[in-house]
């Protein structure tokens, strides 16, 4: 059971109760004249009304999140009225005056106002949904850009490959394919290795994206990036044996997020080995900056282009003209801000490459 979608709903259910509770109370005392039952009648209308939207928003396609939202919006609208209503009661009482089944007439009063916020509240999600919707749209795009991409260069390197292979036919093209020997045919095999691992990290970059854009961030899951960063070292620079990888710590804590958390760190040291100098040193930074942990991922290379920097850094929009040269970025910063947390790439004082992540701190965690 989901407590969060529970409360949310529940919200709601209790303000129809409440006003139902009140309009039943004045037809016990009796209500005198027209007006009177007009009033009452409004009220129980809005309080049934109230009352089965609960329910019916529990068995919803909204999200737990969004639910809250337009609860939140309902309790706002109930707390100010009532608090505007006392003052403006309290006022007249010292003045003398006197409203007649003020009970009855705050709850009219409260009821119209509460209905008012939960329709502001409605408006607010699909506001949000329909920008999470466009984000999701532009996302896939570049998904599908990259893989198309990805998927197009690998058949065409396929292609190529293949003919050079043996094709048994006694022909002067396998004549020709078999003259470098058995080495010939062990490095058009080894290409094609390297394809199709290339495909196969593709492959997991879109499974993560999936993922993310079909689920909700787990804040309780936790992970220090150094220390996963240290785990990996050896697969990180088993291609690349004369890069030096240096990790420094100054024993942050946990940063909120998981293992996706980490494949976007890991995903910014794989481009800093694969675009940094020659042999390439590569160092990451991890320290605690108030609420968040930062972690700069720094190679020896010349910088970040600057088009790279304008489209990660949100300083320009993506387009089929103007795009980022690589995937993995793009799956670095989502994945981070997923978490709630940040990606900026530039270029230091000294010309090195340098990746910035903000990330916040996971709960429970205590400053070193």
């Amino acid at each position: 059971m989901d407590l969060r979608r529970l409360m949310a709903t529940a919200i709601v259910s209790v303000t129809g109760l409440g006003l139902a509770g009140v309009a039943v109370s004045s037809l016990s005392s009796g209500v005198p004249g027209l007006p009177g039952g007009i009033i009452v009648g409004a009220v129980l209308v809005l309080g049934g009304a109230f009352a089965i939207a609960g329910p019916m928003l529990y068995r919803s396609t909204v999200t737990s999140d969004h639910l809250l939202r337009v609860a939140g919006w309902n309790t706002l609208g109930v707390v100010v009225t009532v608090a505007v209503l006392a003052l403006v009661g309290t006022f007249q009482a010292a003045d003398g005056g006197r409203v007649a089944a003020p009970l009855l007439s705050g709850a009219v009063i409260v009821g119209v106002s509460a209905f008012a916020h939960v329709l502001i509240g409605v408006n607010d999600v699909r506001r949000i949904r329909a920008r999470t919707v466009a984000d999701q749209r532009r996302k896939a795009a570049v998904v599908n850009r990259f893989v198309r991409h990805d998927l197009r260069h690998a058949a065409q390197m396929l292609i190529g490959y293949s003919d050079r292979i043996p094709n048994g036919s006694g022909g002067d093209d396998a004549e020709e394919a078999t003259d470098g020997g058995d080495g010939a045919n062990t490095d058009v095999a080894a290409k094609i290795v390297s394809i199709a691992r290339q495909l196969n990290e593709t492959q997991s970059r879109v499974k993560v994206i999936d993922e993310l854009l079909e689920g909700d961030p787990d804040t309780r899951a936790s992970v220090v990036v150094s220390d996963s960063i240290e785990e990996r070292r050896s697969s990180l620079t088993d291609g690349h044996p004369d890069a030096s990888l240096r990790i420094d710590s100054d024993g942050t804590p946990a940063v909120r997020g998981g293992d996706h958390v980490v494949t976007a760190v890991v995903e910014l040291v794989e481009n800093a080995l694969e675009h940094g100098g020659d042999p390439v040193d590569v160092r990451v930074r991890e320290r605690r900056v108030g609420d968040e942990v930062e972690i700069r991922v720094v190679d020896d290379g010349d910088g970040f282009p600057a088009d790279e920097r304008a489209l990660i850094n949100d300083d320009e929009a993506e387009t089929q003209l103007r795009h980022s040269s690589g995937m993995g970025l793009w799956l670095s910063k989502w994945v981070i801000e997923f978490y709630g947390g940040s990606l900026t790439i530039g270029t230091n004082e000294r010309g090195d490459s340098e990746a910035t992540v903000r990330l916040p701190v996971a709960a429970g965690s205590k400053s070193s």
